[in-house]
This record gives structure tokens, C-alpha cells and sequence, in this order.
């Protein structure tokens, strides 16, 4: 049995707008309405945002169907009329809007439109105009119904309750992002990044405006804990924006483009020294996630992107020091810059030399060989569960297990997040918010020592040194 929708609202006081209404802005609320079924029951693949020409009206019902303008929204006896008046902004607002709004949601499969779609094709509705007051829902700058059981479905109407706000089509376009969000099944609003504790304030489906109080938002394709104005319990099987749309509508096409990205350090053919910087400036519309370094091939370093502004994430220096226990000979060096959901732009190929040219394996790390004066490894070619020595043979960069004779290629999980490992693996735990996937049914006393390789390789600076025993937690099944 399906569990019952709640009405989930972005309020006013939360993101510092001064209401239209005199009403005082109240914290959030839940309202139960009936479940979805039958042609109700799926996610819509068609987003309609509507800018009520002429004022519009909507009907206060006990089910919730956009075609005929009913909702359970509407503070009012079923059967009561309520109007509201058209989006006050004007064209210019409206079409930066609407292309803000084909930007946030272009990774998924979703049609992003003004126009009411035919008959017969399922849509969602959101109507962008009007204030709280004129359905009879004061304090609220937006709301949308959302199951408790965290399941999408069509034919449903939200609100961004536009004319309560300024001319900002970037605040419009975090409100209207959000409340459709929650009619795709995000009962939650997103806290923190799991990862590191960072605030989850560039994400549309936060209340958080520690950042990007005044810029673009986008679905973040990272694990979240949940929360309005305080950490609190997730709703559904953790927080990931990102996963959950990719979940509900199936993959788009971005149109957000690739990072801007230019090396200015080391200069080509050049000597080069341990920990002499590798630097390079790098900037994007989504936010540069990551910087990483590979040498020769591999990746030897990686840096996070900057913290988010209050408009954007600001173009930055990001330095890279060349590791102590990288081989010397020929280098190849390639910067590469990602976005959060793997945008990619790599830097062109700047060639350096570290000592004298390799003569033979004897003088690279384990598992190299070395030809034409360059130390490398050849490319990564293990799955996860595959049997390694060292961990650049690994597609993921980790190579673990109870012994230096005994290990597998794994990846980073975090324990207690659905899906964070492949089927048939859980997370191991090897620390508070960290973990290796591994086997179910394996043997766990001993586990786990990473390879002794000469290089360790980055991705296993996430374990430490040895895993932590902890409890068992399995993966999460549908």
C-alpha cells in the first residue's frame, strides 16, 4: 500500500524574501493528502511551468489533477474557486527563467516547457505566479504535495508563488526547481554533503543559504544528509538529488558547458622537482568538483574545488604538488578539470622531465614498465571483486584486502547509504562516514590492508592505512 502524500513548502522566512502578503512567514508544515494512483502513479516526463496569462484559477479538491486545475493545496471547502494573478515579472525575467530552469534539469529526461502540452501526454505542473495569500496558504513561497513513501507520479500542480519575489530569476528558478523536485518523489530537503560536512547550500532541494543565495543551483550529484534548519532523519533511503531524478526520468543531455580549465605551471620541458606545485585555474557553471593530476597516465593528485559564493563558485588557482614517490624520467603531464556529475575538460599535455630518462623497470614503481625514458603503468583494466597486486591495475585505484597475497579491486562507499556499492557488495566500514565495498559472504576477520605498492595511489587516501572492523551493513535491495 502506498503511503500518503505530504505537502512539502519553501517558506519565505527561509531564504530572506519579503512576502507580498502581511501574513508572517511560518516554519514549514506537513499536510497529508490522498495517495496517487492508476495514470497518477508515475513520474511525468514533461515539466510545464505556468505563468498564469491573465490570472488562473485552481480548484481546492481532494485529489490533486492539473488538467482539470484541482489540487489539495488550497486552504479552502472543496469546490472553492481560487485565482491567481499572472507572473508580474515580465518577458526578460521569464525567458532567463526558463532557460535557468532548462539548465537545472537537462542531465535528466524531462522536457522543460511554457506551453500547456497536448492531450494525452503526462506532465507536471508548476504554476509560477501569484502569492501565498491567494490559495489561502500564507507564510509559503512555494509548495508542492510530495509522497511520504519518496515516489514520483504526473499530473500533479506546485507553486512558486513568483510574485512574493523580486526580478531574480535565479531565487525563481531555486524555488521552482525545488517544489517540482519534491513532485518527483524528493520528500527531503538536503542538509550536508555526506563526504565532508559541506553545506548542502548549492543544491535547489536545500533550505541552506550559507551560499548561492543569489546565484544557480543545480541537482548535486552527491549524498546528502537530510534537514529544513537543523540535521534531521531522512524521509526515504538517504539524499542524492542527482540519483533520485536519474532514478525517477531516466538521462538527458547537460547543456551546462564543459569547466574552463588552463595550466600555467610547469612550463614544457622543464626539470621538475618533488612537491614543485603543478597549478592551474579552473572555473564552471555547475562548480569545478575536482582537479586532478595524472602523470604519465595515472592519476597521482587530485584537489577539490573551491567553496561556493554567495553568486557563484569563483574561478581559482588549484596547486598540485608533484608527489615525492613519483619515478623519475620523461612525465607527461595532463590536468583535468569535473564538474559533480563528471563534466569533463582536459588541459593539453605538458611533457617535463624529473631526473634522467628511465633505462629500465628497475628504477619505476611496482608494476611499471618503462619505455622511451617514461615510467607507466599500463591502463587500469580491474572490475571490482577482481584479484590485484597493486592498485593502479584497479579501474577504481584501490586494491585491498586481509593480505598483501589476498586482495581485491574495490571503490569508497559510505556505510549506511543505499546503493553506494554494486550488487552483491556491501559497504565496509573503515571509518565514521567512509568505507571500502566488499563482498557479501566474505571472510571479514583481518580485512583489510591496502597493497604495498610503491605508490599508494589517491583514492585510497579515503580508507587510511587499515580498515576499520565495524558491523555488518548490507546493501539496500529494492
Amino acid at each position: 500500500m502506498r503511503s500518503l502524500p505530504v505537502v512539502a513548502s519553501l517558506f519565505l522566512a527561509t531564504i530572506g524574501v519579503v512576502p507580498v502578503a502581511s501574513a508572517s512567514p511560518e516554519l514549514p508544515t506537513t499536510v497529508r493528502i490522498p495517495p496517487p494512483v492508476g495514470e497518477h502513479a508515475a513520474a511525468a516526463q514533461v515539466l510545464y511551468f505556468n505563468r498564469c496569462r491573465g490570472g488562473c484559477t485552481v480548484t481546492a479538491s481532494a485529489t490533486n489533477d492539473a488538467r482539470s486545475h484541482l489540487s489539495t493545496i488550497p486552504q479552502g471547502a472543496p469546490g472553492e474557486m481560487f485565482t491567481l494573478t499572472e507572473f508580474r515579472h515580465g518577458d526578460v525575467v521569464w525567458n532567463g527563467l526558463m532557460q535557468c530552469l532548462r539548465e537545472v534539469y537537462s542531465p535528466f529526461n524531462v522536457v522543460i516547457t511554457d506551453e500547456l502540452p497536448a492531450p494525452g501526454v503526462a506532465y507536471n505542473e508548476n504554476i509560477v505566479a501569484g502569492i501565498d495569500n491567494e490559495i489561502n496558504y500564507p507564510g509559503a513561497g512555494g509548495v508542492a504535495p510530495v509522497t511520504s513513501d519518496c515516489s514520483p507520479y504526473s499530473y500533479v500542480s506546485s507553486f512558486t508563488f513568483a510574485n512574493g519575489y523580486g526580478p531574480d530569476v535565479y531565487q525563481l528558478c531555486y524555488v521552482a526547481a525545488q517544489e517540482t523536485g519534491h513532485a518527483f518523489g524528493m520528500a527531503d530537503h538536503a542538509w550536508a554533503f555526506i563526504a565532508d560536512g559541506r553545506s548542502a547550500c548549492s543544491d535547489p532541494m536545500s533550505y541552506r543559504n550559507d551560499c548561492l543565495s543569489n546565484g544557480q543551483r543545480f541537482f548535486r550529484n552527491e549524498a546528502a544528509t537530510c534537514g529544513d534548519f537543523a540535521q534531521e532523519s531522512c524521509n526515504c533511503a538517504g539524499m542524492n538529488p542527482h540519483s533520485k531524478l536519474l532514478a525517477a526520468l531516466g538521462a538527458g543531455t547537460p547543456i551546462t558547458p564543459p569547466p574552463n580549465l588552463a595550466v600555467t605551471q610547469p612550463v614544457a620541458g622543464t626539470q621538475v622537482t618533488n612537491g614543485q606545485m603543478v597549478i592551474s585555474t579552473a572555473s564552471s557553471q555547475r562548480g569545478v568538483k575536482i582537479i586532478e593530476l595524472y602523470l604519465n597516465g595515472f592519476k597521482w593528485g587530485e584537489k577539490k574545488g573551491v567553496p561556493f559564493g554567495q553568486t557563484n563558485q569563483p574561478e581559482a588557482a588549484y596547486a598540485i604538488p608533484m608527489p615525492a614517490d613519483v619515478p623519475g624520467g620523461v612525465i607527461d603531464i595532463v590536468v583535468v578539470a569535473k564538474d559533480d556529475i563528471g563534466i569533463t575538460t582536459t588541459a593539453p599535455t605538458i611533457t617535463v622531465m624529473k631526473g634522467a630518462p628511465c633505462t629500465s623497470a628497475d628504477s619505476c614503481a611496482k608494476g611499471q614498465k618503462c619505455e622511451e625514458g617514461r615510467c607507466f603503468w599500463d591502463p587500469a583494466s580491474g572490475e571490482i571483486g577482481d584479484t590485484c597486486t597493486y592498485p593502479q591495475f584497479c579501474l577504481t585505484g584501490t586494491c585491498m584486502g586481509p593480505s598483501a597475497d589476498e586482495q581485491i579491486c574495490t571503490q569508497s562507499c559510505i556505510p549506511g547509504v543505499g546503493d553506494s556499492c554494486p550488487m552483491d557488495y556491501y559497504c565496509l566500514a573503515t571509518g565514521p562516514s567512509s568505507g571500502a565495498c566488499w563482498p557479501e559472504g566474505a571472510e571479514e576477520a583481518g580485512c583489510c590492508s591496502t597493497s604495498d605498492g610503491a605508490v599508494t595511489g589517491s583514492a585510497l587516501l579515503a580508507f587510511g592505512l587499515l580498515a576499520i572492523l565495524a558491523p555488518r551493513r548490507r546493501r539496500r535491495r529494492a
